[in-house]
């Protein structure tokens, strides 16, 4: 609509014009916060809930707003630049709390928004909604999404964390019986599943939270990493040095609050208390758990 309406240059942000503007706004202010919160508890599915939620939100702006029909009066002209600007902050908004999950999905919403400075696509950018200036020259993409239903959506995005492709639309399977959450898995299911004894060497807080600690791991052999984990309101970062964890190995590294995470350490909660699993101190660094 972009290159249509307005030669491919994404209008200057001007504030809120049509009566729908100030309400997209809110929602996808609503939502950054809401994904902080569940990406602090590393609750990761949760999280991408709350972000589909804003993209069903912003096709419905579209909606709302009818574009097509300002297009054609002259006098709702600023209404139309209006439309295309939250359009783009929204997605903009989109990609970078993709990031997380996803590493070219955002790259080419970023790319097709015309949006080339890093300081566009950073976690901080979040905080300002509004930044276009008038000089983002929109590309022409496909659709970067298939149209799922939201349960089928966040596990699209899950399945393209782990490198798996899509399971299929609406279209290519039928609806499969439901199961509980607790799905029983075989001894191939756990065999994938790299489960390794470390002893943490360092702990900080991560800035800008109350939930989140970044541990450095010794993971035997002379290999380090860095896990980040929620585990601030249960544990003080020193208590947690010489303390022998056990770490999902494989896990794709994931960005949480600007810090990587290569992981996640086993932990157990009762009664709101959360304990980490541990091992035999006698076990070194970098066993295998069978």
């Amino acid at each position: 609509m972009v290159s249509k309406y307005f030669d491919g240059t994404i209008p200057a942000y001007k504030g809120n014009v049509t009566a729908y503007d100030q309400e997209l706004k809110t929602f996808a202010e609503e939502t950054i916060v809401k994904v902080e919160k569940q990406m602090e508890e590393l609750q990761f599915s949760v999280a991408l809930s709350h972000l589909w939620e804003l993209i069903r939100r912003t096709n419905k702006y579209i909606d709302e707003t009818e574009p097509w029909k300002l297009a054609k009066d002259d006098s709702k002209r600023d209404h139309l630049a209006s439309v295309m600007v939250h359009l783009s902050e929204s997605l903009r908004s989109i990609a970078v709390m993709l990031q997380p999950f996803m590493t070219s999905t955002p790259q080419k919403i970023f790319g097709q928004l015309g949006m080339n400075g890093d300081s566009l696509k950073n976690w901080d950018s979040l905080n300002t909604f509004g930044v276009s200036h008038g000089n983002w020259q929109v590309q022409k993409g496909q659709p970067l999404f298939p149209r799922l239903d939201v349960e089928e959506e966040v596990q699209y995005i899950l399945d393209k964390m782990h490198g798996n492709g899509p399971s299929g639309t609406d279209d290519q399977k039928e609806k499969q019986p439901e199961t509980s959450e607790e799905t029983a898995i075989d001894i191939n299911d756990f065999g994938k599943v790299d489960l390794r004894v470390g002893t943490v060497i360092e702990a900080a807080p991560v800035k800008k939270t109350d939930k989140l600690l970044k541990l450095q791991l010794d993971m035997g052999a002379g290999q380090k990493r860095q896990v980040v984990s929620g585990i601030a309101e249960h544990y003080q970062p020193d208590d947690l040095v010489g303390q022998k964890v056990i770490v999902v190995a494989n896990l794709k590294p994931v960005k949480l609050r600007g810090e990587t995470s290569e992981g996640m350490i086993l932990a157990g909660e009762e009664d709101g208390v959360l304990k980490l699993a541990s091992v035999d101190g006698m076990l070194p660094n970098g066993t295998k758990i069978k």
